[in-house]
């Protein structure tokens, strides 16, 4: 169940508008899901997405090298907005 919302949460971010003019109630809806995500991945709770924990989610495995920004070899959750 957990696998299937982090997929539908992924794949509803990846589908938004870059340009989407969010107002205050959703832009704090979708960063506080967001923050949830990620608290859910990060098994760890060292507040990085290493590539073992982001294996669990398609989107992210395919495309982590792209959201990791700088070649850190983890993923921020700043990376992911």
């Amino acid at each position: 169940m957990l696998r299937v919302l982090v997929i539908a949460l992924l794949l509803l971010v990846a589908s938004l508008p870059s340009q989407r003019t969010w107002a205050g109630d959703d832009l704090e809806r979708y960063q506080v899901q967001l923050q949830q995500l990620f608290r859910r991945l990060d098994r760890d709770g060292d507040g990085r997405l290493v590539l073992e924990e982001a294996m669990v989610n398609a989107y992210l495995r395919r495309h982590f090298e792209r959201l990791d920004r700088g070649g850190k070899g983890y993923l921020v959750p700043d990376d992911l907005r």
